[in-house]
């Protein structure tokens, strides 16, 4: 049987399993599994309780490292406290707890860790709604159904549903699970369960408390935030835009982890460093919105999707769309992808300086197309890269106004609308592709489950979502990976001798994960030249950082790959080095240091899929062609606008085909 404090994360590991708990304020998680570990030790007969008091029953320990740390701190307490006093006392150790009963849960194959290293249910848990019976106990049904049947079905509850119910009623959970209308018709009967159980009031009143507390405790003197010094009217803008991450790197090291800078006529505060991208991880969710891509998505003629939505129901859209996102989906078309980019890498002209992002971003696009409309869509390509900087400079980042690029933009909609409805039409019933199972499948399964949460309004800009993102940051992030490649000539003849051995054999995902150097590379890549620098966020709720203020309305950068270039985590990091993935330095590892794909519940929900697909497409290349960096020696310039990418003089040379495709 599973424990209580395992039972309480499943709870919420329904909602985002990736990001469990982390929409339930810190304190409060720590009060629920605290409350969750004492009520076990009372099931396993260690401890009693009544209103006046706590008590041991039995002092030997369980041989379980969720429960025994407090129970020895129970035993070696000289006075008898009552529930309240413990609860607290255990909440102390809320983050132990909860790494514990997460590591459980993995070990008993509920949840999994995905690529990414998130957390997921595993596919028989979210098949059968049941949890897998240990020593050959019964299977568990589970907790989110259990608990839903006793709100709304009037299911007589289990003694052990009782108490969570208390507990997570008694920390907030309920009112970021259900909506208001869900939680006014269960407000009865969570009243009326809660009564039963005396930890879980104990656990109420210690939330309460502690809240009461924290408010009326004397706040600490806020510092004044450091602003950025610039030049007249435009501020730090011609800084940023010749290197945006090193500016804010140096800026950081200069006035720490809060800064203003400004920007032509806009002011935004940074937010940088190790510390920030813990916050971020562990409570974005609570205090930032994603509004500021709102510009962009109504752009794309859509209400919503996953970039400007935010809480249970973005939750659920990535949920939605994990499958057809994941790596594991882009293995399934490695034959496909692989036959494009050979094909392509063997048509470049010879001894011709070539632009490697376009010759790139021509790979990526008909790669897209042959995996989720079986037909190459590099045609399209030039509507691709004008819509998309369009609605990147003018609608995100809003370095330009719109009427630069109206006449662009609106070619390029009418068009990119037409490819968008003959992509998802060619996946519908009678369609060429309606058994595909992509990507475009399950926006056409969600749609038709629930056609209010997945609108047709907003099914054409998701259907040109992945030709967008592929061609600005796959594309970019194999740009920047074949330059440092073939900056480094050895490096180079290592992964051409180990992507022609791969090549030798069957194109399988068991043999792409073998590509051991060339895989560093790019891990290196993204480590030195990451396209996603920083989020854009507004605040959404006020909170407290490193001795700050940030109020809410704020817009905010929120720069998580500034730890990318810090030396207490990657030692020389102007310096690009391999071996820092080598499983004896495993630098990337270290908690809130690596972030290419960006950190909480946006992180890049295609980072898997992005980093095979770069992986293949830079294997194809270095197989087929011979290339030479032209002019010899370069030594690589960044533009930023819209985004960061390898300056124009960047180009390479054709000298040659090393296989035929």
């Amino acid at each position: 049987m599973l424990r209580f404090a395992e039972e309480i994360l499943l709870l919420l590991c329904g909602e985002d399993a990736g990001e469990a708990a982390t929409f339930v304020p810190e304190a409060d998680l720590h009060h629920a599994l605290a409350g969750a570990v004492l009520m076990d030790l009372a099931q396993e007969n260690r401890i009693d309780t009544d209103l006046d008091q706590l008590v041991v029953v039995d002092a030997a320990p369980l041989d379980d490292e969720l429960l025994d740390p407090a129970l020895a701190r129970i035993v070696t307490e000289k006075k008898t406290h009552d529930a309240l006093f413990w609860v607290r006392r255990v909440a102390e150790e809320g983050e132990r707890i909860r790494a514990t009963a997460l590591g459980q849960l993995v070990a008993k194959g509920i949840l999994l860790s995905a690529e990414d290293d998130e957390l997921q249910p595993s596919p028989q848990v979210a098949r059968a709604r049941r949890y897998p019976g240990g020593g050959g106990g019964e299977a568990e049904q589970e907790v989110r159904l259990r608990v839903m049947g006793t709100l709304f079905a009037d299911d007589i509850p289990t003694p052990r549903d009782v108490v969570i119910i208390c507990l997570a009623d008694a920390c907030g959970m309920f009112e970021r699970m259900l909506s208001k209308a869900e939680l006014d018709e269960a407000r009865e009967r969570i009243d009326q369960v809660r009564r039963l159980d005396l930890i879980g009031q104990a656990v109420a009143r210690a939330v309460r408390e502690s809240k009461a507390q924290q408010a009326q405790a004397p706040k600490a003197e806020r510092k004044n935030i450091p602003a950025v010094r610039g030049l007249p009217l435009v501020g730090s803008a011609l800084q940023a835009g010749r290197d945006f991450r090193g500016f804010i790197t140096e800026q950081y090291l200069r006035l720490g982890p809060v800064f203003e800078v400004r920007l032509l006529h806009r002011k935004a505060l940074v937010l940088a460093g190790p510390e920030v991208n813990q916050f971020t991880n562990k409570r974005g969710r609570e205090h930032f919105s994603s509004s500021p891509w709102s510009g962009f998505v109504e752009g794309m003629g859509a209400t919503r999707v996953w970039l400007n939505m935010d809480g249970p129901e973005h939750a659920a859209m990535r949920k939605a769309f994990a499958s057809g996102f994941s790596r594991r989906r882009f293995h399934d078309f490695l034959g496909v992808a692989s036959d494009v980019a050979r094909e392509r890498a063997a048509a470049w002209p010879r001894k011709q300086p070539l632009a490697p992002l376009l010759a790139l971003q021509q790979i990526i696009a008909d790669q897209m197309g042959e995996v989720l409309a079986g037909e190459r869509a590099s045609a399209h390509l030039r509507d691709m890269v004008d819509y998309l900087e369009a609605l990147l400079i003018t609608r995100a980042t809003r370095q330009m106004p719109e009427f630069v690029f109206a006449r662009r933009y609106k070619r390029a909609h009418t068009r990119l609308q037409a490819l968008a409805e003959q992509t998802l039409q060619s996946h519908r019933p009678g369609g060429r592709h309606e058994d595909a199972g992509d990507f475009i499948n399950d926006i056409l399964d969600l749609h038709h489950a629930d056609p209010r949460f997945m609108p047709e309004v907003d099914m054409r800009a998701l259907a040109l979502a992945p030709y967008l993102v592929g061609i600005e940051t796959v594309a970019t992030s194999c740009a920047f990976a074949l330059y440092a490649i073939l900056k480094h000539p050895d490096l180079l003849r290592r992964i051409q001798a180990e992507v022609d051995e791969f090549f030798a054999g069957p194109v399988t995902a068991a043999r792409l994960r073998q590509l051991d150097v060339l895989h560093r590379a790019v891990l290196e890549a993204l480590r030195m030249y990451p396209v996603a620098v920083a989020l854009f966020r507004n605040v959404a709720n006020s909170f407290e950082l490193a001795g700050y203020h940030i109020p809410a309305g704020q817009r905010v950068y929120v720069a998580t790959a500034v730890t990318h270039h810090l030396p207490e985590f990657f030692p020389q990091p102007e310096r690009f080095d391999i071996d820092r993935y080598l499983p004896e330095r495993a630098e990337h590892r270290q908690p809130y240091a690596y972030a290419p794909f960006g950190l909480g519940t946006h992180r890049c929900l295609g980072g898997g899929f992005a980093e095979a697909q770069m992986l293949l497409t830079v294997a194809a290349i270095l197989h087929t062609a011979e290339l030479r960096m032209t002019p010899p020696g370069y030594e690589l310039k960044i533009t930023n606008v819209p985004v960061p990418r390898p300056n124009k003089r960047f180009r390479f040379q054709v000298t040659g085909l090393r296989h035929d495709p």
